[in-house]
This record gives structure tokens, sequence and C-alpha cells, in this order.
């Protein structure tokens, strides 16, 4: 793992804290692209989990390993469909709108 900096502490203790989503996930600071990435030891082709989507470690950084996690797939899923549904009926309640200001004049 080349360009890889083990963080094996911090000051809010991300990189322990981590374990307890899953034990075997590790924290790196990559150097070519200046983030952070979470690995994982247990994976047998490729370490690489996720690209820590903020700049420094804090809090977030469990939270999005959470809502990450596998066991998660089907809540994330729903959670997208439920969006899209969202923005589909509004998008049709727009273009009624518009047919409606066109009818009318």
């Amino acid at each position: 793992m080349k360009n890889l900096l083990k963080i094996e502490n911090d000051c809010f203790f991300i990189a322990q804290r981590l374990k307890q989503v899953d034990p075997t996930y590790e924290i790196y600071f990559n150097l070519n692209s200046g983030a952070y990435e979470v690995h994982s030891n247990g994976q047998s082709k490729s370490s690489y989990c996720f690209k820590v989507p903020y700049n420094v470690l804090d809090e977030r950084t469990i939270d999005f390993a959470y809502k990450t996690r596998i066991q998660n797939m089907f809540a994330i899923l729903n959670e997208i469909d439920k969006e899209n549904r969202i923005l589909q009926e509004k998008m049709l309640k727009q273009q009624m709108n518009l047919f409606m200001e066109a009818l009318c004049e």
C-alpha cells in the first residue's frame, strides 16, 4: 500500500472507534490524493472500503461508516427510492402546472 500512511491515533479517537463498526477497519491517509481512506484487513482482494468524504476525521466518519455498511444496503436503497419518488412527484406537479398555464392563456 504505497503512499498510504496508517492512522493509529487521532485527537477524536476515530481510528479506535471505527473498530466498533468493524474490527477489521483501518484508516489511512493517502499522500497522493490528500484524503483519508478506510481499508479492511479482512477483505481478500482489495482492502479499500471507502474514501472519507470529509477533510478531517471526526464523528461524521463513524456515522458514514455505519451508513455504508453492507448490512444497511436495503435501508439505503429504500431511502434512494423515496427521494426519487418525491422528485418525480415534484417534476410531475411542475409539468402539470405548466400545462395548465398554457391552456389558460
